[in-house]
């Protein structure tokens, strides 16, 4: 039962940098940038150990004209294990509102397909393969969530369950099963200049899914003449995270993370890595301002 539990913990993928792969988190966050993004995240979890979770992600989103709606495509990868793996593409709309002269507040919408399967009969014995429970899956599911995002060019907050409704199309009834409960996710930054060369910005994600514990990321990070950010994260139950930013050039952005894990598994494996590549690139008719979140 222990170890059932420790499997269920993590049901969708994490990222470690979040704060810049915004629209995994919330479908809202599209309304913040002025810009076109393309962006590419590969996340190898726990190195060094057989069968963990391996996600790549790619996303696109942009602003709509001059209008104040954005939409956004994401597509994603997400391998746990020898038989557990789900991919799917997600479509996200969001629509802004100004508020007062320098903040918004955005709602967005996220719908879409992916594919899941947990073949557990290339690995189980006689004995387990009479368990319900370890009984295959093959499922298409029709996914829908949404979010919320208060924001100005020095804070945001957001609330999203990006993963709120999980239909699987085959057994034509809603899916309630453990493996596709709901995740709610709070998330806030705020940005601070310290100087003429160096802002900091803290950042925030509370992570909840019923029946398992709240996961909360804390994060500070540095951005040093407007070119390098530098951080550190603790995420709690699981691991002291390092990372880092490039501004190769205004439109292009490389980062990478790494996890010391804290838990026991620290053992076993060698942490967690994370590469990000983020192109931003201009809309017509639109001013292109730096955005920090």
């Amino acid at each position: 039962m222990i170890l059932a539990n420790l499997a269920f913990s993590q049901q969708k993928a994490m990222f470690t940098q979040y704060m810049f792969n915004g629209l995994a988190v919330n479908p809202a966050y599209s309304a913040i940038d002025e810009a076109l993004n393309v962006t590419a995240v590969a996340r190898q979890q726990w190195a060094g150990f057989k069968g963990a979770p391996n996600t790549q992600t790619l996303s696109f989103h942009s602003p709509i004209g001059e209008s104040n709606s954005s939409m956004g495509v994401m597509a994603m990868r997400d391998q746990i294990g020898e038989v557990i793996s789900e991919n799917g593409a997600y479509l996200t709309f969001a629509q802004r509102v100004q508020i007062s002269e320098n903040s918004y507040v955005a709602l967005g919408v996220n719908a879409g397909l992916s594919k899941y399967v947990a073949n557990y009969s290339a690995i189980q014995s006689a004995e387990s393969g009479a368990d319900p429970v370890f009984a295959d899956q093959n499922e298409l599911l029709g996914n829908f969530g949404m979010g919320v995002m208060l924001f100005s060019d020095k804070f945001y907050a957001g609330l999203s369950s990006p993963f709120f409704l999980s239909r699987d199309f085959a057994a034509r009834e809603l899916n309630r099963g453990t493996a596709h409960k709901p995740h709610y996710m709070l998330q806030a930054g705020y940005l601070v200049s310290l100087g003429e060369d160096v802002r900091f910005k803290p950042n925030m994600l509370i992570k909840y899914v019923n029946g398992s514990p709240m996961q909360i990321d804390l994060n500070a990070n540095f951005l040093l003449k407007e070119a390098v950010w530098l951080g550190a994260s603790l995420r709690s139950l699981d691991s002291f995270d390092v990372l880092a930013e490039i501004e190769v050039t205004p439109s292009i952005q490389v980062g990478y993370s790494y996890d010391f894990t804290t838990t026991a598994l620290s053992k076993v494996e060698r942490g967690s890595h994370e590469i990000m590549l983020n192109f931003r690139l201009p809309v017509k008719g639109r001013s292109f301002p730096r955005c920090y979140f």
